[in-house]
């Protein structure tokens, strides 16, 4: 499905295509094949950055992928529950980011910070159950989140290191699609 795979691209920022076919439990050749088209398209481009080889989107694939997803929205009737559903994850965004900022600060006050992530993830589990019952995309942040703070009870660079699918990441990436969902712009 092309909504799934330049969706992928626009939440993951640039990757390869084994990791947009997975972003979605995708079959990898039928993902290189739409990203190939969407390549002839205009909608994403391949480039290397540093020895690795990624595609990303461009405007006119982004513009696409917004088409696209408020096709899904309108079709499934889901826009009041997804703007419920964001309205209820904005009242625990600001304080992720200042818990993620407290580990990366290495503040004094990270078990609090913790505390919060976890409290934070209590809350998503709910709503994520809410947007799957219309939108199965949504399906594994929970898992997502909750893998990441199991593995900082052993390495704390899980709550906010870009090299893994640490919370933040994940939290991030979470944002980016509930926004980019409803068509709206990223204020934190």
């Amino acid at each position: 499905m092309r909504l799934l795979t330049l969706h992928a691209v626009r939440l993951l920022g640039f990757a390869d295509t084994q990791a947009v076919a997975a972003r979605f439990s995708q079959d990898r050749s039928l993902v290189e094949s739409q990203l190939i088209d969407a390549g002839v398209n205009g909608f994403v481009s391949r480039s290397t950055f540093a020895g690795t080889s990624g595609w990303s989107l461009s405007s006119l694939g982004r513009a696409e992928n917004e088409r696209l997803l408020a096709e899904e929205l309108d079709s499934a009737g889901a826009r009041g529950m997804v703007l419920a559903v964001h309205d209820d994850f904005t009242d625990y965004n600001t304080g992720v980011v200042s818990a993620c900022s407290a580990f990366q600060l290495q503040a004094p006050a990270t078990q609090d910070a913790m505390d919060f992530l976890i409290g934070a993830l209590a809350a998503w589990r709910p709503l994520e159950a809410r947007l799957t019952g219309l939108l199965p995309r949504f399906e594994g942040y929970s898992e997502r989140l909750l893998r990441a703070l199991k593995a900082a009870v052993e390495d704390s660079a899980w709550v906010t290191a870009t090299d893994r699918d640490s919370f933040h990441r994940a939290w991030f990436e979470l944002h980016e699609d509930l926004i980019s969902t409803l068509g709206i712009q990223r204020n934190t």
